[in-house]
C-alpha cells in the first residue's frame, strides 16, 4: 500500500509541477508589440507614498499613433524625437525599444 502511495504521490506533484512551469514558460515568451508613429512626447512627476513621506517619480509617456499611450524608459523617452516611427516590445510589464526609423 504504502509503494502505491508513494507513486500516486510523485506522480500528482509531477503533473502538478509541470503545469506550474509550462504556464510559466507560456508567460516568458509572450511578447506584444507596440507600434506607430509618435504623436506627443510627455514627461510628468508622480508623487508615490512611501509610508512616512513621498516622493516624486519621473514618469515618461509617449502618445502613438494607433492610439496607444506607452510608459518608457528614460534612455528611450530622450533617444526619440516627435514624428519617429517606433517599435515597442511588451514583455512581462517592461517595456523595452525594439526599433526606431527618424522621419526623414
Amino acid at each position: 500500500m504504502s509503494k502505491i502511495k508513494n507513486v500516486v504521490l510523485w506522480t500528482a506533484a509531477i503533473f502538478f509541477l509541470f503545469f506550474a512551469w509550462s504556464d510559466y514558460v507560456k508567460g516568458q515568451l509572450t511578447l506584444s508589440r507596440l507600434e506607430g508613429r509618435v504623436l506627443e512626447k510627455s514627461y510628468s512627476e508622480l508623487a508615490v507614498d512611501r509610508g512616512t513621506n513621498f516622493v516624486s517619480v519621473p514618469r515618461y509617456t509617449i502618445r502613438l499613433s494607433s492610439g496607444q499611450a506607452v510608459t518608457v524608459s528614460s534612455p528611450d523617452f530622450h533617444s526619440i524625437k516627435q514624428g519617429d516611427h517606433v517599435l515597442f516590445i511588451k514583455q512581462n510589464g517592461s517595456i523595452s525599444l525594439y526599433k526606431r526609423e527618424s522621419r526623414s
